[in-house]
């Protein structure tokens, strides 16, 4: 199955983090969270909506 990524950046994002995995310089704990932060998830039915990102905000200084 080929992978969907977010976007370009994160792509190349998980690519190094997949080939420092595979030297073991990053845990499967730890690349399981760039799986999860750069590549594209369907919605799943059994667990609901799909995990919601964080959106940037500005703050007025006035």
């Amino acid at each position: 199955m080929k992978k969907k990524y977010e976007s370009e950046l994160l792509m190349v994002c998980h690519e190094t983090a997949q080939a420092l995995h595979e030297i073991g310089a990053i845990t499967d704990a730890e690349m399981k969270e760039y799986d999860d932060d750069c590549l594209v998830h369907e919605p799943s039915t059994a667990s609901g909506s799909p995990k919601q990102r964080p959106t940037l905000t500005t703050h007025s200084a006035y």
